[in-house]
């Protein structure tokens, strides 16, 4: 009897003296493939659940508002309007004088002064050309004076119209100023220089 009870305790001994558990399973099968139980514990451990900060959102400038246009006072436009009907004026009567530059350049030609009615004829084109930019400034310094919210650009529009203008009449004193300076040096050239007292210019009488 004794010895039947032994052989049914011992399956009991054995139990207790080495308890099943997880641990023990995953350590028994992890070991064979060479890893250890701190490796294994460590190559499972779960992650972070904590979620990265996100950066936090910038403040945007609110957007300026739109600036009105600037407006000149009405004192400042009378002096603009004066100033167009001058410039009006002006054009018109330089127009007028293109006009009769070429009248006289075909009345030239026709009578045979070819040479000189080709000279009437460009000074006519500077005169027509010089004109139509005078007349297009105080066209446009008279829409500013009329309207509103556009002082600007109507400024700025008479401003290149006159900057052509004046432009032009700088590269057309700079040729007279040369011709005339080359026509004197010639004058004195042949008259004190080559024959004092005479004529050395035949040519032009």
């Amino acid at each position: 009897m004794a010895g039947s009870l032994l052989e049914f305790r011992a399956p009991d001994t054995l139990r207790r003296r080495r308890p099943l558990s997880i641990d023990n399973l995953w350590y028994e099968r992890v070991s064979r493939f060479g890893l250890g139980r701190s490796k294994f514990r460590s190559s499972v451990a779960p992650k972070s659940s904590v979620a990265p900060k996100s950066a936090a959102p910038r403040l945007e400038a609110p957007p300026e508002p739109p600036s009105e246009p600037y407006e000149f006072s009405d004192l400042h436009k009378d002096s603009f309007r004066a100033l167009a009907a001058s410039v009006s004026f002006v054009g018109v009567c330089t127009l007028l004088f293109a006009g009769l530059s070429v009248v006289f350049a075909l009345g030239e030609a026709y009578m045979g002064f070819v040479p000189n009615g080709i000279g009437t004829a460009a000074v006519a084109a500077v005169y027509g050309v010089m004109a139509w930019w005078m007349v297009s400034a105080g066209r446009s310094l008279s829409a500013m004076v009329r309207t509103r919210g556009q002082d600007i650009e109507r400024l700025m529009e008479a401003v290149v119209q006159l900057r052509r203008l004046f432009g032009l009449a700088r590269v057309v004193i700079i040729v007279l100023a040369m011709l005339v300076t080359v026509g004197g040096a010639l004058v004195v050239w042949c008259n004190v220089m080559v024959a004092p007292g005479g004529k050395c210019l035949g040519v032009f009488g």
